[in-house]
């Protein structure tokens, strides 16, 4: 469904989340229109990012009525909106297998939807849709014959309920849903990251009914033959995963939060040193964060991304607005450093990063749940 999208340079500052209703309908096509500026804005949200080169740049997420997905190519932003539902994650190993997923819709019922970019449109992929419906949070790469998606089985996000794990594959030809120990608890996964048909990676929580809150942290490997479940740090009464990076089979970091007992929400990172997952000593400016993505430029050069204060975002004078949160690992500890924030009512959110290089990180989010928020790290700066 080709749509006409016009780019505003101002950010859109209204302090309500969408509404969504999402019908399920066909392929996307690009819009025709298009931005020169490095940080466009749309109605909408996005999700998540995957920079391929220079210049070639995905992010992906959704507006009021649809999915979108945005393309970089070096100079111009361009976008494509369809009507199968929206978008959570993408993913890619080069420009012609670029994985978008997410679900068909946000409110009950919904099904994994996954969609491809082949090099010129992106078109409906199947998958395996579990009983009691689900969707996709995270996918990952490594060839045009190997990927996975993962998530939960149970309603769309607008609806909470009990959910259960869920992991997907796709071997060149179909997805199909995956054998896995799954949790007592439920629970479902956040993120996914793989480096080879045998060294994969997913993190997430679980929990009694398997709702944030009383979860502990999730972590799953892949060895080319099973899932296993490996031991993973809790510190808080309620931990979660929220991202994964994979830099090598003895090199891996996941971020994600916990809430302490004073009931604010501190940021929690962890790394894999090849034979367990130990506890990083992270930063929480202010004593209230969240970390949301996580991507690897360099071996010991790792970026995170999220939020501040998220646990007291509020308009006005009495209560602080939430702000982006960039934290950036250099083999020693964690450094927060000053990131963008675009006039808002009560929040500005970092969901996801990706890395090019050093000098070229990408990571999008969104201005009061009402515009993309897409900023960019060029070796010295944010902008």
């Amino acid at each position: 469904m080709k749509k006409l999208l016009t780019w505003s340079l101002s950010i859109c500052a209204a302090a309500a989340g969408l509404a969504l209703t999402i019908p399920a309908a066909a392929t996307a096509a690009p819009s025709g229109a298009a931005s020169r500026a490095s940080s466009p804005t749309f109605p909408g949200r996005l999700y998540g990012v995957k920079a391929l080169t220079a210049t070639d740049v995905w992010a992906v997420g959704l507006t009021p009525s649809s999915s979108l997905a945005l393309h970089w190519n070096g100079s111009t932003w361009s976008s494509y909106e369809t009507n199968t539902g929206y978008y959570t994650a993408v993913n890619g190993t080069w420009g012609h297998n670029v994985w978008a997923v997410g679900g068909t819709n946000w409110f009950s019922p919904s099904k994994p939807l996954a969609e491809h970019w082949n090099g010129r449109s992106w078109t409906r992929v199947p998958t395996q849709n579990p009983a009691g419906g689900g969707y996709f949070n995270a996918v990952t790469a490594t060839s045009a014959g190997n990927a996975w998606a993962v998530g939960l089985v149970g309603p769309g996000p607008g609806t909470p309920s009990p959910t259960k794990p869920l992991i997907e594959h796709w071997n060149g030809r179909h997805w199909t849903i995956q054998g896995f120990p799954v949790p007592a608890n439920g629970g479902q996964f956040k993120g996914v990251a793989a480096t080879s048909p045998s060294n994969a990676w997913a993190v997430g929580y679980t929990g009694p009914s398997g709702l944030p809150g009383r979860a502990q942290t999730l972590i799953m490997h892949w060895n080319g033959k099973s899932w296993t479940r490996v031991p993973s740090p809790n510190v808080g009464t309620a931990d979660n995963l929220n991202a994964v990076t994979v830099v090598s089979s003895d090199n891996a970091w996941a971020v994600g939060n916990y809430s302490a007992a004073d009931g604010t929400t501190k940021t929690l990172t962890m790394h894999w040193d090849g034979r367990r997952w130990t506890l990083v000593p992270g930063n929480t400016p202010g004593g209230d964060g969240q970390l949301m993505g996580v991507a690897a430029s360099w071996t010991h050069n790792i970026w995170a991304v999220g939020i501040t204060n998220p646990t007291r975002c509020g308009g006005g004078s009495e209560t602080p607005n939430c702000q982006t949160l960039v934290e950036h690992w250099n083999s020693m500890r964690w450094k927060v450093l000053p990131s963008p924030n675009p006039p808002a009512g009560y929040l500005n959110l970092l969901w996801a990063v990706s890395a090019v290089s050093r000098s070229d990180i990408w990571a999008v989010g969104t201005t009061d749940y009402a515009s993309t928020l897409i900023v960019h790290w060029n070796g010295s700066s944010w902008s």
